[in-house]
C-alpha cells in the first residue's frame, strides 16, 4: 500500500505544470562595477507564457530601469514552440555580491542568480578624460595560458559622445587563432564621476605555438558629431548605429541609422593597447598522442535503438559524440575505435560544430559507426578513451566509455551454431576481421528503393494483364504461374541491368553494387546471392571486376573506382559456373547487404 501511495504521489508531482513548464533566468553579465546597468532576461514558454514575471522582489537590492517584451514563434521537427521573453535592465543599489532570488513567472519560478558588484577602476593617465577610448584585458583564468589553451580576451570601447559611424579592426595576432564569441554588449558605466556608454566584444584566442605571443592594439575608426549639427539630451548616447555593428547587433537604435541633419561629423582613430603574453608549452610529463587542454572533456554513448539488439549479420549504429569546453573542433582528435573480432565496423564520416555561451568556445565531434557481427556469440566492444589536460586540476586525466560485452543472435532462418566462414577471396582482410566479405553500405539505400517500386510497379501491371487475360480466355494455373514468373523476371533483370549501366557510367560503387545484387537476385530468385563475395564465388566470369568492386568499397585506397571496366564484363549478362543449377552455394549468415521487397 505504502509502495502505491508514494508511485502515485510521484506521477502527481512529475505530471505538474509547474514542473513541466519552461521558464529560465539568465543575466548579460555575473560581475559590474558600481554605477553599471545590467540585462536580466526571462524566458518562458507552455502555460506561463502569458503571465508577466513578478518583479517586485528585485526592489532590496536593485532599481528596475526598463522592461521590454517580445514572442517568438518557432517551428522544430514539425512542432510549434512558442516563448515568451521578458528583458529587464536593472540598476544595482549598492556594492557586493547580490542575489537576484527566484522570479515567479505564473506558477513555475526562475533559479536564482548572484551578481558581483566591484568598485570603479582608476582610469590611468592616458585615457582619463579622454570622451572616447579602448581598454583591453585578458580574464584571470587565461593568465598563464598553455598553448591551444582558449585565452578569453576582452576588449571594450567607452565613450560619452555621440557616434556616427565606425568600425573596429580585425583581430589578426601572429601564431594564433581567434574566434569571436556572441554578441556585443552594451551597457552604462561611471569612471571618475563620468558616465559612459560600453560597447564590449569578447573574444577566444588559441595560440598555435609556445613561446611569447603579442594580441596587437584594437584600434577603432569612425566619426563623431560635430556641435553645430549634433541633437541634445541624454537618448544621443544611449545608443549606436545599425551599420556600424550590423542588423543582428542589440544595439539597433534610431540615433545610429543615421544623422537627420546631413552632419557628416568628425573623423576620429581610436587605439587600444597591445598585450603580451608568455604561452605555456605542453607540460613534459604529459603522455597522450593528441595535446587537448580544457576545462571539461565529456564522451557520449548512443546507440540507433536501445537497448541495441545484434543478430549475425544484421547492422547496428551507434553513436559516439565527443565535446570539448575551451576547444574548437579542429583540436579534437579521431574517436578511437579498436578493432573486435568477429565484428566489423563502418565509421560515416565525423561531423564536426562549433557553439560559445558568449565566454566559451565548444567543440563537438560526431562519429557514427555501423557494427556488423559476422557470428553468433559473446563479443566484448572495446573501450573508448580519450587522454587530456585538465586546466582545473592541472594535471592529465581520461574520459572512458566502458567496454560493452554483447550477446549475437543468430540469423533469422539460421541455427544458433557459429556460422561457417564464406569461401575464400583472393585478396588479403585487413587484421581482426573474418572472412566474410563487407556489405554494401546501408547508408545508400535510396538507389535500391527507387529499384524495389520500379519493379514492384511492373509486377502489379503484369499481373493486372494475366487477370485480364485469364477472363478472356482461361487457362491452366500452373500455365499463368509459370508465364507471370517469366515475365517477372525479365523486367528485374532488365531493371537491375539498366540501373547497373547508370551506376558505372557514374563511377559509383555503392549503386553498382546493388545492381549486381538485384540483377543476381532476380537470375536465381531460389537462393540469391547474400553479398559480393558469395556472387564472386558463383559467376563463370567477372570475378576479379567483383573484387575490385568490393576492395573500392572497403579498402584503403584513396583512388575512384572506374566503374567502366565492370560493365564491359557484364553487358552481354550474367552466367553461373553451372548454368544448369539454379541455386547457390549454401550461406549460412543472413545478407549483409540490406533488401527490400
Amino acid at each position: 500500500m505504502m509502495t502505491r501511495t508514494v508511485t502515485l504521489f510521484l506521477i502527481i508531482l512529475l505530471t505538474s505544470p509547474a514542473l513541466w513548464a519552461d521558464v529560465r533566468a539568465s543575466l548579460d553579465r555575473t560581475t559590474v562595477y558600481d554605477g553599471d546597468t545590467v540585462t536580466l532576461t526571462i524566458e518562458a514558454s507552455g502555460s506561463d507564457m502569458d503571465t508577466d514575471p513578478d518583479l517586485s522582489v528585485l526592489r532590496k537590492d536593485f532599481a528596475v530601469l526598463g522592461t521590454s517584451s517580445s514572442r517568438r514563434l518557432q517551428f522544430i521537427n514539425g512542432r510549434r514552440s512558442d516563448r515568451h521573453e521578458w528583458q529587464i535592465e536593472l540598476d544595482p543599489l549598492h556594492k557586493g555580491t547580490l542575489t537576484i532570488p527566484a522570479i515567479r513567472v505564473g506558477r513555475s519560478t526562475t533559479a536564482p542568480l548572484t551578481l558581483k558588484v566591484t568598485d570603479q577602476p582608476v582610469i590611468s593617465g592616458t585615457d582619463e578624460g579622454q570622451p572616447i577610448f579602448i581598454k583591453t584585458q585578458i580574464d584571470d583564468a587565461s593568465a598563464a595560458p598553455f598553448v591551444q589553451q582558449q585565452i578569453h580576451l576582452v576588449v571594450r570601447m567607452y565613450y560619452r559622445v555621440p557616434l556616427v559611424e565606425g568600425s573596429f579592426s580585425d583581430l589578426e595576432p601572429d601564431n594564433a587563432l581567434v574566434e569571436r564569441l556572441g554578441e556585443d554588449r552594451q551597457y552604462e558605466t561611471t569612471l571618475n564621476g563620468k558616465r559612459y556608454q560600453v560597447l564590449e566584444r569578447h573574444y577566444a584566442v588559441f595560440a598555435e605555438k609556445s613561446g611569447q605571443l603579442t594580441i596587437p592594439a584594437t584600434v577603432f575608426t569612425g566619426r563623431v558629431m560635430s556641435n553645430s549639427g549634433s541633437r541634445t539630451g541624454h537618448r544621443q548616447t544611449d545608443s549606436l548605429i545599425e551599420r556600424f555593428f550590423g542588423s543582428n547587433s542589440p544595439f539597433n537604435d534610431p540615433f545610429f541609422s543615421g544623422t537627420p541633419f546631413g552632419n557628416t561629423g568628425k573623423r576620429i582613430r581610436v587605439r587600444g593597447r597591445p598585450l603580451k603574453l608568455d604561452i605555456k608549452p605542453r607540460p613534459a610529463d604529459y603522455q597522450a598522442p593528441y595535446w587537448l587542454p580544457s576545462t571539461e572533456l565529456v564522451l557520449q554513448d548512443s546507440w540507433e535503438e536501445g537497448p541495441p539488439q545484434f543478430r549475425a549479420g544484421e547492422p547496428v549504429t551507434r553513436t559516439i559524440t565527443l565535446q570539448a569546453k575551451g576547444l574548437e573542433s579542429s583540436h579534437l582528435p579521431d574517436i578511437p575505435l579498436a578493432q573486435t573480432d568477429h565484428m566489423r565496423l563502418y565509421p560515416e564520416k565525423a561531423e564536426t560544430a562549433n557553439r560559445t555561451d558568449g565566454e566559451w568556445v565548444f567543440g563537438t565531434r560526431k562519429q557514427s559507426i555501423a557494427y556488423v557481427p559476422s557470428r553468433p556469440g559473446k563479443v566484448t566492444l572495446p573501450e573508448v578513451r580519450i587522454d587530456w589536460w585538465d586546466l582545473k586540476q592541472q594535471r592529465q586525466r581520461s574520459t572512458i566509455l566502458p567496454a560493452w560485452e554483447i550477446n549475437v543472435l543468430p540469423a533469422p532462418g539460421t541455427s544458433g551454431q557459429t556460422a561457417a566462414p564464406a569461401q575464400a577471396q583472393t585478396q588479403q582482410n585487413g587484421p581482426g576481421t573474418d572472412a566474410e566479405p563487407p556489405p554494401v553500405s546501408f547508408l545508400h539505400r535510396a538507389a535500391g528503393s527507387r529499384m524495389f517500386w520500379l519493379t514492384s510497379g511492373a509486377f502489379a501491371l503484369l499481373a493486372m494483364w494475366f487477370l485480364y487475360r485469364k477472363r478472356r480466355s482461361p487457362k491452366p494455373v500452373n500455365a499463368v504461374k509459370a508465364g507471370a514468373e517469366a515475365a517477372g523476371k525479365t523486367v528485374a533483370t532488365a531493371t537491375a541491368r539498366k540501373a547497373l549501366q547508370a551506376a558505372c557510367a557514374q563511377n559509383d560503387p555503392h549503386a553498382a553494387a546493388r545492381a549486381l545484387l538485384d540483377w543476381a537476385g532476380a537470375e536465381w530468385p531460389d537462393r540469391p546471392p547474400r553479398n559480393l563475395g558469395a556472387l564472386a564465388a558463383y559467376v563463370d566470369a567477372g570475378k576479379d571486376e567483383i573484387r575490385a568492386l568490393d576492395q573500392a568499397l572497403y579498402g584503403t585506397q584513396d583512388s575512384p573506382w572506374d566503374g567502366r571496366v565492370l560493365w564491359e564484363q557484364f553487358k552481354q549478362g550474367m552466367h553461373s559456373k553451372d548454368a544448369g543449377k539454379s541455386s547457390l552455394p549454401a550461406d549460412s549468415l543472413s545478407p549483409l547487404y540490406p533488401r527490400w521487397g
